[in-house]
């Protein structure tokens, strides 16, 4: 896309990267660039640091009509819905409305594999990144990763690099226009989720599509065959398609009745479904030429995510997991089912009108000790928790409801015995007091850290 002498106009600067990337690229490319963001200028002070020194204009702490009819191409952050009033301004006065992630697709020389899905993605891809990187292969990671300026990864890449990109539903939405997928696209799972952005779960379902929809007959694209959602996708990929189960203990292809095995079990993550993201990486990795001594050793070596299920620390005899990366139900009742032992749990936040489906009757099951930070989705959870106790005739696991983060974690601390896991699995949305979830996470892991160990 040439963008020499465009008016550009970034909407969403952010502070994990997406904004950043687009507006510096935009500036290098030779466009007139604008940033605009509803956030304070206090609040952007690092992403407007990190591009000090190019020529663009940063219109901070609100959204203008005038910004918007002046541009000529909107780059909207991921997380500005398509229905918004002002890229809607933009559309009828002729701008054309794309995103950082469709940019990188249509400049990027090399081959690309694409991850999505629910749960799993940001591991999935993790454990493929470092799959392909132990093969020797040039590899690189972006997309939907914190922190990662995807557009500022085309200088490295060649058309011999893999790219190996996290893709999120709002991300895939930018690839519809341009009728464009991965020529390698992995689906983990379609679980309820970002139901306050969707006008429907089928809404939320089809914005994933896209990872697997324009591919050729040559191309390839991975299921997991365990999800109904991406069950039925895979029968709709018009690429070469295989399924990864699981239940089945192996992978197939589409219309096979041969099962190949799965062999790489050996693996210090916890939890089940970190057994389903593996089946996927390697299923990836072995239809992408890599030999099985590589993948195993990589599999042996990959200690997981940050903020995902995430061991910080043991202290006194306690397990300390940060999982903030749990923002819904589905996510809340994962993470209570990879540990074995006594848990006490610290949950809550923001709804996203998500249904809780079992994760209360999981927490009363299998939670010692609950402690909730308030929020409207906190506000669903503890009658769902308290009838679920009752339902089971437990005790009524929740001690409390903190609106200061310290006190809430003070609280669950002083409840911890030698043995237990002190699990950090809100199950929602960030909520005021913190930036956005990996801020939170952040928090989390810099308050045991200065946990005193004796």
């Amino acid at each position: 896309m040439d963008l020499r002498g465009k008016r550009v106009l970034v909407m969403g600067l952010g502070l994990q990267g997406s904004g950043i990337a687009a507006a510096r690229y935009s500036a290098q490319q030779g466009s007139i660039v604008r940033v605009t963001d509803l956030k304070a200028p206090e609040v952007l002070a690092p992403s407007v640091q990190a591009l000090s020194g190019l020529p663009i204009e940063f219109i901070l702490g609100e959204h203008r009509e005038e910004d918007f009819l002046w541009a000529e191409i909107v780059i909207r952050n991921p997380g500005v819905p398509l229905s918004s009033p002002y890229l809607q301004l933009a559309s009828q006065h002729g701008a054309r409305v794309e995103m950082e992630i469709a940019l990188f697709f249509l400049a990027c020389p090399a081959r690309i594999v694409g991850i999505t899905g629910t749960r799993g993605k940001t591991t999935t891809s993790a454990l493929i990144y470092e799959i392909l990187r132990a093969s020797g292969a040039q590899t690189v990671l972006g997309g939907n990763v914190a922190g990662v300026e995807t557009l500022s990864l085309l200088p490295q890449i060649t058309p011999e690099t893999l790219v190996v990109l996290e893709l999120s539903s709002w991300q895939l939405e930018g690839l519809f226009p341009h009728e464009i997928s991965p020529p390698v696209a992995v689906m983990t799972n379609i679980y309820p989720d970002h139901l306050n952005t969707y006008d429907s779960m089928e809404a939320y379902a089809h914005a994933k599509t896209s990872i697997y929809r324009f591919q050729r007959p040559t191309d390839l694209a991975v299921f997991n065959y365990d999800n109904p959602w991406t069950r039925r996708f895979g029968e709709e990929a018009p690429g070469k398609t295989w399924y990864a189960s699981l239940e089945r203990g192996g992978y197939f292809e589409r219309g096979a009745q041969d099962l190949i095995p799965f062999a790489f079990t050996d693996t210090p993550l916890a939890g089940r479904h970190n057994l389903e993201n593996i089946l996927l990486a390697t299923t990836t990795a072995r239809l992408l030429g890599i030999p099985d001594e590589i993948i195993a050793r990589a599999v042996r070596a990959f200690r997981g995510v940050a903020h995902r299920l995430e061991e910080v620390a043991v202290v006194r005899g306690v397990r300390y997991i940060n999982d903030t990366a749990s923002t819904s139900p589905v996510a809340g009742r994962v993470g209570i089912e990879a540990f074995s032992g006594p848990i006490v749990l610290v949950a809550g936040g923001n709804t996203k009108h998500l249904p809780l489906e079992d994760w209360p009757e999981a927490i009363a099951r299998r939670c010692r000790a609950v402690v909730l930070l308030a929020g409207s989705g906190t506000d669903e959870l503890l009658p769902a928790v308290q009838a679920a106790a009752a339902q089971a005739q437990v005790s009524n696991p929740v001690r409390g409801v903190f609106s200061n983060f310290k006190e809430a974690l003070d609280a669950a601390v002083a409840l911890t015995r030698p043995g237990d896991t002190l699990l950090f699995s809100p199950g929602f949305t960030s909520f005021g007091m913190f930036l956005n979830e990996f801020d939170r996470g952040d928090k989390f892991v810099a308050y045991v850290r200065q946990l005193p160990k004796e």
